[in-house]
């Protein structure tokens, strides 16, 4: 985008000068505005500061020598155009394009109230590895099996031992920690064995709203029919984040799990919700407005070209 600017930038050059500036380059009188405004100063002392800041400039252009190729009048038109492409959108663009300016009716701002990925309860974004009896059973059969106290001793051992090493090797907050993580079963898991009572297995990553239920909540919002089992979402919310959960037991078997974020909830009638919309979608929305401004930009030059005014 600066690269386009700095094409159209070359109009205003000799706009606002105030005097000759230091070593050709000239002082901008948007520029002192703005520096006074930034820094609580009045405009002498601005163009004070900017006059200070072009001597350094100077000074250290002259240490280098003339010959660096950095300094080559080419390169001085080319950062002095940046400069100026940097302050258009400063001065005009960004003013008029804030989280504010987002109409309320833009499709990205609409499309994003329907989104999970904006809008959504408190969500845990965790992976897990389970340790489980072998074969595929019927929920009946796996919450018996996985409740004999040999087996379940068994399991718990098991995964303490999957845990310690994740531990040593695996770092919770890197983005790749699930991976890791599941990595480490191909060591865990034995030799093979198919008389092997404890299966290890691994799950996720996914994002889990633990308040989810399975059936419609009731009219005061209570929730006969939990969609997670109950135990796994108490272990789940207990503990650090990014951080380890277990091992522990539950109907499906042991688990050791990996929360990697919490997402809060972010609904719409929730404080501060639409500000955080539009916060979200933002970047997306400038970026394509841009595109718009710099072409007006550039029809605009034309149009002064072509009629020769100044």
């Amino acid at each position: 985008m600066v690269g386009a600017l700095g094409l159209l930038a070359c109009s205003r050059d000799d706009a606002g000068d105030l005097g000759a500036g230091i070593d050709g380059m000239p002082i901008h009188a948007e520029v002192v505005d703005g520096i006074a405004a930034r820094d609580g100063i009045d405009g002498g002392a601005a163009r004070s500061r900017v006059i200070d800041t072009l001597r350094l400039v100077a000074a250290a252009a002259a240490e280098r020598g003339v010959d660096d190729p950095a300094l080559t009048e080419a390169r001085r038109s080319h950062l002095r155009r940046t400069a100026l492409a940097r302050l258009l959108l400063h001065t005009e663009f960004e003013p008029t394009h804030r989280l504010e300016d987002i109409p309320p009716g833009d499709p990205l701002l609409q499309r994003a109230r329907s989104e999970q990925r904006f809008v959504h309860p408190t969500v845990h974004h965790v992976c897990q590895i389970i340790a489980a009896p072998p074969g595929a059973l019927e929920p009946a059969e796996l919450e018996r099996r996985t409740a004999d106290p040999t087996w379940r001793a068994l399991a718990l051992a098991r995964v303490a031992d999957v845990r310690r090493h994740v531990e040593a090797i695996v770092m919770l907050d890197d983005d790749d920690a699930c991976t890791r993580m599941f990595a480490k079963l191909a060591l865990e898991r034995g030799d093979g064995d198919d008389d092997d009572p404890v299966v290890l297995r691994s799950e996720g990553p996914g994002g889990f709203d633990l308040d989810a239920c399975s059936v419609e909540p009731g009219p005061a919002g209570s929730c006969s029919a939990p969609r997670f089992a109950p135990e796994w979402v108490e272990a789940v919310r207990t503990g650090p984040t990014p951080g380890l959960r277990g091992p522990f037991a539950s109907r499906f078997g042991v688990h050791l799990v990996l929360v990697r974020e919490i997402l809060p909830a972010n609904l719409p009638d929730d404080e501060g919700f639409e500000a955080r919309l539009r916060a979200a979608v933002h970047p997306t929305w400038r970026a394509a407005a841009a595109g718009a401004w710099i072409a007006a930009l550039r029809t605009r030059h034309a149009a002064l070209i072509a009629s020769g005014a100044e």
